[in-house]
């Protein structure tokens, strides 16, 4: 307030207030640490009857705030108040109005209660107030919005209010505790008609849960929502990739980062040694076991994804739930709403993180002399070596190439999108086309994705409703014939073109550039569409019938031109594979409340699945040149040719049954019974049933006095589901075609075993779930143990048993899943102009094989399952899946003193070498933990575990008028990962090298090093726990600052810049703690990728129209 403004407000009042006025200014001198408390402060007075001046002195006790009246000017008239936790202002104008006064804020802490001016010429409006049924809003505030005038509506909801007509103000602003605030512009209206909606909490959002919704209140299990609020702001290439670090007990990691690629998904850990460990996808009602069917939506077209992660939310899908279920709803229109249009565009730039440097040129040479010359200190007749330093030697080539940047390209993204939705009462409509065109960061890896969706419902009768969902892709994708890896490891040394401009093939291989000219060219095209009908058959029944289809067509053409030969043959393939799935389903629903005590909400149905799948592939050898790849009828012979078919079914019944006594006891329970052709005819049919209870511990009467707690509920649930992870035909003998010596013959490749069984998870959940402080604070704590049994692996019989290869699945194993999630969501700041929301989730999983053999056959605590001889993550009974195994490092050996010690040691146990006649001052010390003197395979043990111990995400929601901004952060705890460049090796072959490690080598002139000796000719190095490297890392995932541009109420638009991966901290040495180099079961924790780390901007426009 100006000085002169508070001069002549002072000079007009009564000389009592005079003084009081001076006297408050005086004293908000030294209170200026007060400012802006008004905004945080709420008032809660119900009462009938209540003096003004004692709802002032509450007001007064409750806020701090000084209140400044005289006695004489208070109108002694009894207020009627129903205020609950209302902002200071709205309550002040509350009371002010029912009082025939009025307030001003003098100072910040300060509040003068004044009379009206009754001589001023005044203005009537009315009204009537109603919520979103109908009914009448019994004492409803409305106030002239940034005045004291208002009043309260009446039992009918009818308001009048009189104000004078000199109020610059002219806003009508409503509100009603539960309710949203209304505001309305006055202008020259004189009757007011207004719809109030009830106001949404978190706990009144819907969540999809198979085959129905549930409002967060009435949850017995443990569902994962992200809505669309936090979808809108992503920028992501794909669907799966849309919850990384937003669900607890959803780890999402990158795979290699190639164009298109999905990533992967892991929900509370892993269930199956051999199959998939993805969760099933339900995309509106569909089920769809391949993410890669997800590519047929635009991540635009997503309205909401729910995660079922406990056996009560998720045993309605049965057999293939026991990975979690992710519903995803698409969009759709809007009954009664106008047409709308939405265009979103935005270009994206994908950049290398360098956190390593390339040696190349001098500097790649002198490397690699200085570690010719500390070869030859303990292996004097080194070849390798002596031919390196040979004066004029010929063994290090002249050029000086940079293979990472001749094959890498800074990507660039274009993504669009335009939807066209609206409805009428009868109808409602949603169609969307998009186009996104994604540059790999490898030249000749770029990708092209256009979707179009439709989706449409109308009302025939008003009983009966029918509507098509369809969605359609077509991918154009070419793959990258080298990768940054190769380029990284190739010898800097060589050109890449020779003398005659031809390829250099110096090394006997082709070089990094020459690979890019490979051709590796797929288009796909995808189909998913659904029909539906439903009808309302009686009172709180209702009847849907669908007929779903998934339809995928695949076609590769890949070519190598004859200059990547080395017998300079051009060789090419074609390869045609075709998908198709039909699912039926019919359901009927029931919901009815009973003399509002009692709510019945039940669902049973059957549905109906079979999927084929039938592929082709041909290998032409010679073309006649390197331009005709796409002809195969041109290559001079076809090399090999294949087909494949595969058929699948699956009939299944199910029925749900949800409960709810005196909004505060509820019950669910669950069964589905699923009949699959996966296996033989002893173990057909499963049965997955699962119940929940819950209590809403803040409905009960002895915690109404608790008015800090909002809601408080706790669950608990337990149940069965499962996977089917076998192909079509395991349980049956497969034989197949072969020849030998120009002679056709059938050899039995599999036996069948009509006795698998289905692989089981029974899970137990234990949840509580809250929210606090007027839902400032909502969240949840959950605990699980989910106990796997009965998985499936498959067993190569000896030749000598069979006379060839021969397979049978067989369930031999058991693991178990334990652990906690922690999901907490905060209003931290709520005013007219600023608001936060913080969201943190953090979950633990710890993982662990139980058994490893069959039924009736004791356990060895040594039975290990391995992938090969010398594999480096493996199954062992007691340990995570995928597990280190390896050998444990002793150190770097110092001298040869050291190795005689060991070589006698290993003679005293019967042995020539204690590790091989090789080992040299520099090399690794590996422990003989087996104590036979001699290092072998047997001497490996587990020596790490690559799961975290925590892991989780932290976003941020912050708005201040226009602008907002988002941030999307995540983290990992523990877990170990592989990474070898500490043991960078110099075979014959020489290959490139990285700035890692290279200066703090051991030699004979630094024994103190941190890393091993680089000698040349080394063979490939083992693994040990020297080469594990804590994963830990902090990143922000994703920022984005957006700005709603002022334009019209017609037309809406906002602009965005946003970026991903900007920064991370770790202390892993590598490109990216966070990825994984293979979607198998157990692998892929190692430092090998064909993309590494890399970071993008972006910036984006929308239109709303």
């Amino acid at each position: 307030m100006k000085k002169d403004e508070l001069w002549n407000r002072l000079v007009a009042k009564p000389p009592k207030m005079r003084l009081l006025v001076m006297l408050m200014c005086i004293f908000c001198t030294f209170n200026a640490m007060f400012a802006n408390v008004l905004a945080d402060k709420t008032v809660t007075i119900k009462s009938e009857n209540i003096s003004v001046k004692e709802a002032l002195n509450m007001v007064k006790k409750q806020t701090g705030i000084h209140i400044m009246y005289e006695d004489a000017t208070l109108n002694n008239v009894p207020l009627k108040l129903t205020l609950n936790k209302e902002p200071l202002e709205q309550a002040l104008s509350v009371i002010c109005s029912q009082a025939g006064m009025r307030y001003e804020l003098v100072e910040n802490n300060y509040v003068l209660i004044l009379p009206i001016d009754r001589n001023a010429k005044r203005r009537t409006i009315t009204g009537v107030i109603k919520d979103d049924m109908g009914e009448p809003v019994i004492g409803a505030s409305i106030v002239i919005q940034g005045t004291t005038f208002g009043t309260v509506a009446n039992m009918d909801g009818q308001f009048m209010l009189s104000y004078p007509e000199n109020t610059k103000n002219d806003e009508l602003m409503i509100s009603f505790i539960g309710m949203q605030t209304v505001k309305e512009k006055i202008g020259n209206r004189h009757v007011f008609n207004v719809k109030m909606e009830s106001e949404v909490t978190n706990l009144d959002e819907v969540v999809v849960v198979g085959y129905g919704t549930s409002s967060v209140k009435d949850l017995t299990g443990s569902v994962a929502s992200v809505g669309l609020k936090q979808l809108s702001q992503l920028n992501t290439p794909n669907v799966t990739s849309m919850l990384q670090n937003l669900a607890a007990g959803v780890q999402v990691s990158q795979n290699t980062g190639v164009p298109g690629e999905t990533v992967r998904v892991r929900v509370r850990g892993a269930t199956s040694l051999t199959g998939s460990n993805e969760p099933l996808y339900v995309i509106d009602g569909v089920p769809v076991e391949d993410p890669s069917m997800l590519d047929a939506i635009s991540p635009n077209d997503i309205q909401s994804m729910d995660v079922l992660k406990d056996a009560s939310a998720a045993a309605i899908y049965g057999s293939r739930a026991a990975n979690g279920v992710v519903i995803v709803t698409t969009k759709k229109g809007v009954e009664g709403s106008k047409p709308t249009v939405n265009f979103n565009y935005n270009v994206t730039t994908d950049v290398q993180i360098k956190n390593f440097r390339i040696l190349y040129g001098d500097e790649w040479r002198e490397t690699v002399r200085r570690f010719a010359k500390e070869t030859l200190v303990y292996d004097p007749s080194n070849q390798y070596a002596l031919e390196i330093l040979e004066p004029n030697s010929t063994a290090l080539g002249s050029a000086n190439t940079n293979w990472f940047d001749e094959v890498k390209q800074t990507a660039i993204r274009h993504n669009a999108d335009l939807t066209v939705s609206g409805g009428s009462k009868v109808s409602k409509y949603l169609i969307s086309l998009s186009i996104f065109d994604q540059q790999g960061m490898v030249k000749g890896g770029d990708l092209s994705r256009y979707n179009a969706r439709v989706s449409t419902e109308m009302n025939v009768l008003p009983i009966l409703r029918f509507g098509i969902n369809a969605n359609m892709s077509y991918t154009d994708q070419d793959n990258a014939g080298t990768s940054l890896f190769s380029a990284q490891g190739y010898r800097p040394d060589m050109p890449i073109y020779n003398d005659n401009g031809e390829f250099d093939m110096s090394t006997g291989q082709a070089n990094p550039v020459a690979n890019t000219y490979k051709k590796n060219h797929d288009n796909i095209y995808r189909i998913m569409g659904t029909v539906y009908g439903e009808v309302d058959i009686w009172k709180g029944f209702r009847f849907r019938s669908s007929l779903s289809g998934n339809l995928q067509f695949t076609e590769n053409n890949s070519f190598s031109p004859s200059f990547l030969s080395t017998r300079n043959e051009a060789s090419g393939s074609e390869y045609h594979y075709k998908y198709s799935k039909t699912v039926f389903d019919n359901t009927l629903n029931y919901n009815y409340e009973f003399n509002k005590n009692h709510v019945l909400d039940a669902v049973a149905g059957i549905s109906f699945e079979r999927g084929i799948s039938r592929s082709t592939r041909m290998n032409g050898q010679t073309y006649p040149d390197n331009d005709i790849y796409t002809n195969l009828g041109s290559a001079a012979s076809i090399s090999s040719w294949s087909n494949g078919y595969n058929a699948s079914g699956l009939f299944s019944s199910f029925a749900r049954i949800n409960y709810k006594l005196m909004e505060r006891y509820l019950f669910t329970f669950t069964g589905r019974y699923d009949g699959s052709s996966m296996f033989g005819s002893n173990n057909r049919y499963g049965f997955f049933p699962s119940g929940a209870i819950a209590w809403r511990i803040s409905q009960e009467k002895f915690m109404k006095n608790l008015t800090f707690i909002n809601d408080l509920k706790l669950r608990a649930s337990v149940g069965t589901t499962g996977t089917q992870n076998l192909t079509s035909f395991s349980n049956r003998d497969l034989y197949e075609a072969t020849s030998y010596n120009n002679l056709s013959a059938i050899i039995h490749k599999q036996v069948g075993n009509r006795d698998i069984r289905w692989e089981k998870s029974t899970q137990y959940d234990l949840g509580l779930d809250f929210a606090l402080f007027d839902y400032r604070l909502t969240g949840s704590i959950s605990g699980y143990i989910k106990d796997t049994k009965d998985l499936i692996w498959s067993f190569d019989f000896p030749p000598s048993a069979t006379g060839g290869s021969m397979q049978m699945n067989r369930n031999i194993g058991a693991l178990t899943n334990r652990g906690i999630e922690i999901n907490l969501v905060g209003r931290v700041l709520s005013t007219k102009d600023w608001n936060l929301d913080l969201t943190l989730n953090m979950s633990h999983n710890k993982n662990k094989v139980t058994k490893l053999v069959e039924e009736g056959r004791a356990q060895s605590a040594m039975d290990v399952v391995v992938q090969g001889s010398y594999a480096d993550q493996v199954l062992a009974v007691g340990y995570p899946m995928g597990a280190f195994h390896g050998y444990e490092y002793a150190g770097i050996i110092q001298d040869q003193a050291r190795i005689d010690e060991l070589n006698a040691y290993a003679k005293s146990k019967g042995q020539s070498y204690y590790d091989g006649n090789s080992l040299k001052p520099g090399h690794l010390e590996i422990k003989d933990l087996n104590g036979d003197g001699i290092i072998n395979y047997n001497d490996r043990v587990i020596i790490g575990n690559p799961d975290p111990d925590l892991f989780g995400g932290l976003t941020a929601n912050l708005s201040y008028k226009q602008f907002s901004l988002f941030a999307n952060f995540g983290y990992q705890i523990g877990g170990l990962k592989i990474y070898n460049k500490t043991l960078q090796n110099l075979p014959g072959q020489l290959t490139g090298l990285i700035d890692y490690g290279l200066n703090d080598r051991w030699s004979d002139t630094n024994k103190n090093a941190k890393y091993p000796a680089l000698y040349i000719g080394d063979g490939v190095p083992r693994l040990t726990d020297h080469e594990l490297f804590n994963a830990s890392f902090f990143r922000l995932q994703e920022v984005r600052l957006t700005y709603n541009l002022p334009l019209n109420k017609v037309i809406k638009g906002q602009l965005f810049v946003s970026a991903t991966n900007l920064f991370t901290l770790t202390s892993y040495p590598g490109t990216d703690p966070a990825t994984v180099n293979s979607n198998s079961n157990y692998g892929g924790n190692y430092e090998t990728s064909t993309y590494p780390g890399f970071r993008s901007f972006s910036a984006g426009l929308k239109i709303n129209l």
